[in-house]
C-alpha cells in the first residue's frame, strides 16, 4: 500500500488518456518518445502499449487540485511508481497532511503516481543545488528525433534549453494560476528532456522534485550530477522557472535477435529444406529468430504478424537476402480468435506458435482474473482452435505444432502466476490433444528466460542465447517430421 493512500483520501476525479491526448501534449511538450505517441512501437515495451507522459499526468493531477487553504505552490515532490497506458482508468485522489496536500494517481486500486504540494515551505526543493556555473554549455533546441548518446556521457557540461511557447497554461488554466504559466511549460521541458536527451530514446520518468524559481529566465539549464550503472539510474538538476532535482532510469532497448548471416553460420544449408512452416508470431522475439533458423537451414517459412507489418517484413527481407529458404510474411491478428484467413493448412509442415498477449501488467494482488482470461485465450483458447483448423486436413503424415513452455512453472518469478498456471494448463492441453487429433503432433518444451521485448526489465538478469535455446527446438521438430 502506498503512504498517500495510508489514510482517508477524498475523490478528485478522473481521466482515460488516449492516443489523441499523447499527440496533444507531444505537441505542446515536444517530446515525441515513440513510447507515447507510437502504437507498434510500444508494443515493444514490457506494458506492450503507449505510455501517458509522466509529466502530463501530474499537470492533470495539478489541474484537479484541491488547496485545502493558500493555492500558493512552495515545492512539488513527484514520484512515478508505476507506468499508466493509453487507456488506462485513472482515477485521482487526494488527502491532506500538516497543510500538505498529497494526491495519489490509481489504475485499478494501484498508485501509479504520487504528488506532495507543499504551499508552506521549499523542503527538500531548497536543498537541491543549482546546475554548475562554471560547466562547458551545450544548447540544444528542439530534436527530431530522440537521441540514444552512451549513458553518462552527459556529465561533465550542462544543456541548456531555451523557454518553447505552448499552449499548456489554456488547456490547464487552474494548474498555470497556482504554479505559474512559466512554471508549467519548464515542467513540459522535464518531460522533453528525459524523453528526447536524457536517457532519451530509452527513459523511464523516475521522479522529481521542484520548487518555483524564476519566472523571467529565458533558458531551463539541466546537469547531470550522477549515473549509476548498478541501477541505470541518472541524478539530474535544473534551474530555470522551475529548480530542483529529477532522477530517471535507462531501460532496456528493444531486444535484437541475431542477423540471418549469423545464423545461417550455425546450419548446413540443407538442413531443413523441404520443410514448410508457419511461425505464429514472428515478427521479433522467439518467432523473429525461429524463422531464421528454418531459412538458414533451407526450409520455407512465413512468418505471421498482428500489427508489425514493419517488423515482419524486414525479418523476410533479411532472410531471403541470404539466399536459403524463402520466407513471407502474412497478416494473423488473434486479438479477436482465431481465423487464418486464405491459409491453407495442407501447405503446411509444422507450425511455430509463439502469440503472446502482454505477460507482465500492473496489479495489486497475488492473482488477476483479467490478466488470467486473457492468457487463457491465447495460450488455449486460440492454441485449440489452431489445432483443430490443421487436424481438419487428411495428411499423408502428421503436422507437427511447436508450443513454447516456460521454466517461469516451476521458478515462479514474482508477478507471474496466471501465466505459469495457464502455460502449464497449455501442456496439460497439448497431452491430450496428442492422445485425441490424427493429424496434428503436439510438441511442447519449457524454454529458459531469454532476451526479449517481453522478458526485458530495468534490472537485467541472466538470460539464455535465443539462437542455441531455438535451433535445439527446430532440430527436435525437423527431427519428429522425419521421422514420420
Amino acid at each position: 500500500m502506498s503512504t498517500h493512500e495510508s489514510a482517508a483520501a477524498r475523490p478528485l476525479g478522473q481521466k482515460r488518456f488516449t492516443a489523441q491526448d499523447q499527440i496533444e501534449f507531444a505537441t505542446a511538450s515536444r517530446d515525441w518518445n515513440p513510447m507515447h505517441v507510437d502504437a507498434v512501437a510500444a508494443r515493444r515495451l514490457l506494458s506492450g502499449r503507449q505510455v501517458v507522459h509522466g509529466i502530463h499526468t501530474l499537470m492533470h493531477a495539478l489541474e484537479l487540485w484541491q488547496p485545502p487553504g493558500t493555492s500558493a505552490v512552495a515545492s512539488i515532490a513527484c514520484s512515478f511508481a508505476n507506468p499508466v497506458n493509453v487507456g488506462d482508468p485513472l482515477v485521482f485522489s487526494q488527502r491532506a497532511d500538516e497543510g500538505r496536500s498529497l494526491i495519489t494517481a490509481s489504475v485499478d486500486g494501484l498508485a501509479s503516481t504520487e504528488i506532495t504540494i507543499d504551499p508552506l515551505s521549499a523542503g527538500a526543493a531548497a536543498k537541491v543545488r543549482e546546475p554548475g556555473a562554471t560547466l562547458p554549455v551545450r544548447q540544444l533546441g528542439e530534436l527530431p528525433a530522440a537521441l540514444d548518446e552512451p549513458p553518462g556521457s552527459q556529465i561533465g557540461s550542462v544543456i541548456e534549453l531555451p523557454v518553447w511557447q505552448d499552449e499548456l497554461a489554456a488547456r490547464f488554466p487552474r494548474a498555470a494560476e497556482r504554479l505559474g504559466a512559466p512554471a508549467l511549460t519548464a515542467l513540459a521541458q522535464l518531460s522533453y528532456f528525459v524523453g528526447m536527451l536524457c536517457p532519451g530514446l530509452h527513459s523511464v520518468f523516475s521522479s522529481l522534485v521542484l520548487m518555483p524559481a524564476d519566472p523571467a529566465a529565458r533558458t531551463l539549464r539541466f546537469e547531470v550530477r550522477r549515473y549509476d550503472p548498478r541501477f541505470h539510474l541518472f541524478i539530474v538538476a535544473f534551474d530555470g522557472a522551475v529548480r530542483g532535482e529529477l532522477r530517471a532510469f535507462l531501460r532496456p532497448p528493444p531486444q535484437p535477435q541475431p542477423a540471418m548471416g549469423e545464423v545461417a553460420a550455425q546450419l548446413r544449408g540443407d538442413e531443413f529444406r523441404g520443410v514448410r512452416s508457419l511461425v505464429v508470431g514472428g515478427s521479433r522475439g522467439l518467432g523473429e529468430i525461429t524463422a531464421k533458423i528454418l531459412a538458414a537451414g533451407g526450409g520455407d517459412v512465413m512468418v505471421s504478424y498482428a500489427s508489425g507489418r514493419a517488423d515482419a517484413e524486414a525479418v523476410a527481407a533479411d532472410i531471403n537476402a541470404a539466399g536459403r529458404g524463402r520466407c513471407s510474411v502474412v497478416p494473423l491478428d488473434l486479438q479477436a480468435g482465431f481465423d487464418a484467413g486464405g491459409l491453407d493448412p495442407a501447405a503446411l509442415d509444422a507450425v511455430y506458435y509463439f502469440a503472446t498477449p502482454r505477460i507482465y501488467s500492473k496489479r495489486t494482488g497475488l492473482f488477476d482474473r483479467t490478466a488470467f482470461d486473457g492468457f487463457v485465450d491465447f495460450y488455449l483458447q486460440r492454441f485449440y482452435a489452431l489445432c483443430l483448423w490443421l487436424d481438419g486436413v487428411e495428411r499423408e503424415r502428421p503436422a507437427r505444432v511447436y508450443l513454447p513452455s516456460t521454466v517461469f512453472i516451476s521458478e515462479r518469478p514474482k508477478g507471474m502466476t496466471e501465466y505459469a498456471m495457464v502455460k502449464a494448463a497449455a501442456e496439460v492441453l497439448a497431452d491430450d490433444l496428442n492422445r485425441s487429433l490424427r493429424n496434428v503432433v503436439v510438441v511442447h518444451t519449457r524454454l529458459p528466460r531469454m532476451a526479449t521485448d517481453q522478458t526485458a526489465s530495468i534490472l537485467q538478469s541472466g538470460v539464455a542465447p535465443t539462437l542455441d535455446a531455438m535451433l535445439a527446438v527446430v532440430r527436435q521438430m525437423s527431427s519428429a517430421i522425419s521421422s514420420l
